[in-house]
Formats: C-alpha cells, sequence, structure tokens
C-alpha cells in the first residue's frame, strides 16, 4: 500500500509540473528525464521486494537485472514517442545534458570551466534520431569482493 501511495503522490506531482509549463508555455523548450539508479532489490533483505522480470538478477548484481533500469524523457518540443534500448549510461547524462544547453554546441565543451575530460558520451543524436550508441563499453563493478546478497563476482 505504501509503494502504491509514493507512485501515486510521484504522478500528481509529475502531472502538476507538465501542466504548469503548458500553461506558463515553457513545455516546448523543457527535457524532463527519469532515471533510475539500476535494478531493484531482489531477496536482500530475506524477501523477494521486486522484479526485475525478464532480467536475471536485482542491485547489486552483475546482471542485467541489476545492470539496466528504465528511464523515461518528456522533451515535446524535441522528442517524438517512441523506444531506445541502445547503451547510455548514467555518466553520459551529463555531457548530453551540456551539450543541449550550450547554445548548440556555440560554447565550447567545458568552458569556461575546466576540468578533467569526462567518463561520459553526448548521447543526445541516440536518443532524439534512433541512431546507434557511441558508447559500446562501460564497466560494471571493479571491486575483486563478492558482491553482496550472495552473488559472487563473475570470472
Amino acid at each position: 500500500k505504501v509503494f502504491v501511495a509514493m507512485v501515486s503522490a510521484m504522478d500528481e506531482a509529475i502531472g502538476n509540473i507538465t501542466e504548469t509549463l503548458k500553461t506558463l508555455e515553457l513545455d516546448k523548450n523543457t527535457i524532463v528525464v527519469f532515471s533510475s539508479d539500476n535494478g531493484g532489490n531482489v531477496n536482500c533483505v530475506g524477501h523477494i521486494t521486486s522484479s526485475n522480470y525478464p532480467y536475471r538478477g536485482g542491485k547489486r548484481a552483475m546482471y542485467e537485472g541489476g545492470v539496466r533500469s528504465p528511464s523515461f524523457i518528456w522533451a515535446p518540443g524535441f522528442l517524438d514517442s517512441g523506444e531506445n534500448d541502445e547503451m547510455i549510461h548514467v555518466t553520459d547524462w551529463l555531457p548530453t545534458f551540456w551539450r543541449l544547453g550550450s547554445l548548440n554546441r556555440k560554447l565550447k565543451p567545458n568552458h569556461p570551466i575546466s576540468t578533467k575530460p569526462l567518463d561520459g558520451l553526448d548521447q543526445w543524436e541516440t536518443i532524439s534520431q534512433h541512431k546507434a550508441s557511441p558508447r559500446t563499453e562501460f564497466v560494471i563493478n571493479i571491486d575483486l569482493e563478492p558482491v553482496a546478497c550472495g552473488h559472487k563476482v563473475p570470472t
């Protein structure tokens, strides 16, 4: 019951935000992103608390159920409805938003701030034009110790 109430409250709040953006005529120049951090807990607390079906594993696991996660993008002025199953990592959001906020690349990335090179990749063409992702790999785990919930590091 608590989870359903939280989802209902979140749905109402998001609806209020999107309606306000429409009322203020800002919706065609706004991108709203919801992204999960990883799969749900599956038996880490002594009982099953979620399902990542059809994927195996969950939070803290190195199987797809612990690595793949859904994201939702609402951008009526930028995107049509659709799905994307390309490889996009959480680190890719920063360079993607940097591009979108840089006046169509009139500003140089990382200017005027000087930073080390970013791990992420600009994924806007992957998202908006359904092009192949420039990402071909990402690190899942660098720990050599067994992962929580009884999962073992694959060898």
